[in-house]
């Protein structure tokens, strides 16, 4: 029997990149898979596919997680389509990169919203239908900005040191039923737009001399998942570099 057998699945923003990885390597393990997209529609019914085709159920809703209401429906819709609900990994994020004084508070509500509003209100519904079955176990997704200074992205810093904390605070809240982690990479895939040769000279700062990948990634997701005495706890998968 594998690892996740039985067992249920959401990752938000898991129709590409990062959070794709994350939903395959859960299926691999024998998990069903639901998903969230917002944009990118194609992408997630590939997922789907892809997910189906490793034997599990799969399944991608549609979710503009600024909205409670949807965030709501979504884990609604993945209990009464699967039953139950095991594990949350909050995935699903916005990167803008924004000097100081052009940000607004148009962009700076979308980013906190997206980025840890919307993993709060995803973490308290799913806790709900958790704590009412079999526990569960729940993973937020960082980055370097949750506790390294930059310039160019203070209000997506902002909201990821928020997440941090709500990593730790709801590890606490939700105990003993209910694990929660957080998974901070490194450079493991390049930001979409991103400048090349910025991201080739991060390899030349990074302790280990070599980049990430989003299955880094998706490993670290899965070994949390599954270990059962860790709570609380920040996992960083960075070849070094916030050690520097």
């Amino acid at each position: 029997m594998t690892s996740f057998s039985g067992k249920v699945f959401l990752v938000t923003g898991g129709a590409h990149r990062v959070g794709k990885s994350i939903a395959l390597a859960l299926a691999r393990e024998g998990a069903s898979i639901a998903i969230t997209y917002r944009s990118s529609q194609k992408d997630a019914l590939q997922t789907v596919e892809e997910t189906k085709a490793l034997g599990v159920q799969a399944v991608a809703f549609y979710c503009d997680q600024t909205d409670i209401l949807q965030i709501e429906k979504t884990v609604a819709d993945c209990h009464t389509l699967f039953g139950r609900l095991d594990g949350l990994v909050n995935n699903a994020a916005i990167m803008q990169e924004i000097p100081f004084l052009e940000i607004t508070p148009e962009t700076w509500a979308q980013t906190m919203d997206t980025n840890a509003k919307a993993p709060f209100f995803f973490t308290q519904a799913a806790s709900k239908l958790m704590q009412a079955g079999d526990g569960g176990s729940i993973v937020n997704i960082l980055d370097e900005s949750a506790q390294v200074p930059t310039r160019y992205y203070i209000h997506h810093s902002a909201s990821k040191a928020a997440l941090r904390m709500l990593t730790l605070s709801t590890a606490l809240e939700l105990a003993p039923r209910i694990r929660v982690n957080a998974v901070l990479p490194g450079p493991v895939l390049m930001p979409e737009g991103g400048d090349e040769e910025r991201w080739k000279r991060l390899e030349k700062n990074t302790p280990l001399k070599r980049l990430g990948s989003p299955d880094d990634v998706a490993r670290a997701v899965s070994y949390l998942m599954k270990e059962e005495f860790i709570t609380g706890q920040v996992l960083v998968v960075d070849g070094g570099r916030t050690i520097k």
